[in-house]
């Protein structure tokens, strides 16, 4: 028995592709350089993480952390299809970074609008007049981006 390989081109070859694949990269997902929390004191990300981690006085509403734990699946599989992609040169990896960063952040923010548990208190539903427990001027989740490094 005797078995046929095709051999396919790709861009630059496996010297390329080495190359390609080799390359530093990384994304950050989250509060970046947001500066200051309605012009105060504190920051937008030390807001986010304040409701992330929790206070003695704030319960912990992860939006981060469970994000990326609730759809691990998802934003790994589209790290798969876009190392497929790197590896045949259809797509660049600081292009695929983005994309992930993208996704990510997107999904963050959807968790932000979306989360309701624990709930405010009815003295903070009374003076921010809602009852999304992230959601008061839309600041933070409006903060949530990325960067590609390189």
């Amino acid at each position: 028995m005797s078995s046929k390989f095709t051999r396919k081109k790709n861009k630059g070859g496996l010297k390329a592709l080495v190359k390609r694949v080799k390359t530093p990269g990384t994304v950050d997902v989250g509060i970046i350089d947001a500066g200051k929390y309605l012009d105060g004191d504190i920051t937008v990300a030390g807001i986010g993480f304040a409701h992330e981690f929790g206070t003695a006085t704030l319960p912990e509403r992860s939006f981060m952390r469970s994000t990326t734990k609730e759809n691990k699946a998802k934003i790994i599989s589209l790290q798969k299809k876009l190392l497929k992609q790197i590896s045949n040169g259809t797509i660049e990896i600081d292009k695929a970074l983005g994309l992930v960063g993208e996704l990510v952040s997107d999904l963050i923010r959807r968790k932000i609008v979306n989360i309701k548990s624990p709930p405010n208190t009815p003295e903070t539903i009374s003076a921010k007049g809602s009852s999304n427990p992230l959601i008061d001027t839309s600041q933070m989740k409006n903060s949530i981006t990325y960067e590609v490094n390189d």
